[in-house]
């Protein structure tokens, strides 16, 4: 690891935000592991896993990376991530046709939104010290991103709400796993397990319904005459929002995340180490290698979108042939 004045400086005081981090990941289901060290960072004053809730235990986070690593790497991300959006900012704002870009929120939506955010926000708080802090998982935030949309970012700012609109669906794979792979272990207030997949559902189904009322869609737009730009390639376009999407979830979880998650003690969306016998997060650099994967379901998210999108197409053109076929029919009857 590089070494410095200023990266030792910056190493210790992010160490100073939480010394009672053990720098090996604690195992909630042993009796006599220590889940977090005294405040001093020794064994005096220790809190044991076993004096937790189990649920909170599971959570806790760890230096398994030192200081140092996390702030060279989180350097190093963050410079990449900007780079990607100083070159797709531009293209994509080129490939708009603001003036024809119309946002419509669907039935119910705005209901739904403030329901499932007051609703998470309630389990968070009722639930074990700092659980607060897991609003930052990226589930929880496409809930914080349906909120800002619909009651926060102004209808007329047409090309934010198209954004965060275009966000949503690259980040739909993200929903997709937590209904496949469900964690379920801290849901232990009334109705919380149902909600989990209540609300989960509702990630998948706005989306949708954005797309189906056609405020969003991963086809480029048709440009209109005034329009100056010429339209770029459905791959293009796709491949932007994706470049897009992947940097600003970079940023976001390695700087203002990696700091909470520092500063809570919690493991959050595994920036402190990675789960226990994960087949392919390993090592010193499981976070890049999360960072990889991640981007390949990403662009998987936007590949699923395409082709319902195409589906439906290809259905709703075979509907208004055979509507018209039926009219044909019935003048010349």
């Amino acid at each position: 690891m590089l070494s410095s004045p200023l990266l030792t400086q910056a190493s210790e005081w992010l160490y100073s935000l939480n010394p009672t981090l053990s720098k090996v990941p604690p195992r909630a289901d042993a009796v006599d592991e220590v889940c977090f060290l005294g405040p001093d960072g020794t064994i005096e004053g220790a809190v044991f896993c076993r004096d937790l809730l189990y649920s909170h235990a599971t959570c806790v986070g760890s230096w398994l990376l030192p200081p140092e690593h996390h702030i060279v790497e989180g350097i190093v991300v963050t410079l990449l991530s900007l780079l990607i959006l100083a070159r797709a900012i531009p293209k994509l704002y080129q490939c708009m046709d603001v003036p024809n870009l119309h946002i419509r929120h669907p039935p119910g939506a705005r209901a739904a939104s403030l329901f499932c955010f007051s609703t998470m926000m309630y389990y968070k708080y009722a639930g074990y010290p700092s659980r607060m802090f897991y609003l930052v998982m990226p589930c929880n935030m496409q809930w914080a991103l349906s909120v800002l949309q619909c009651f926060v970012v102004p209808e007329s700012w047409t090309v934010a709400q198209y954004t965060l609109l275009q966000m949503r669906l690259t980040y739909i794979m993200s929903v997709i796993i937590a209904i496949v792979t469900p964690e379920t272990d801290d849901c232990i207030l009334f109705g919380e397990y149902a909600f989990y997949w209540f609300n989960h559902i509702l990630l998948l189904v706005l989306p949708a319904a954005y797309v189906a009322n056609g405020s969003v869609s991963c086809f480029p737009q048709s440009m209109s005459s005034t329009t100056k730009h010429t339209p770029i390639s459905t791959w293009t376009f796709n491949t932007l929002w994706w470049q897009f999407s992947c940097a600003v979830f970079s940023v976001f979880y390695f700087i203002p995340v990696t700091l909470l998650a520092v500063y809570s003690g919690l493991n959050l969306n595994f920036m402190l180490h990675p789960p226990h016998d994960h087949f392919a997060l390993q090592g010193q650099w499981f976070r890049l290698i999360a960072v990889a994967m991640l981007a390949v379901l990403f662009g998987v998210s936007r590949a699923l979108v395409l082709w319902a999108e195409s589906s439906f197409m290809v259905q709703g053109n075979k509907n208004n042939k055979r509507s018209e076929t039926d009219k044909k029919t019935k003048k010349l009857s």
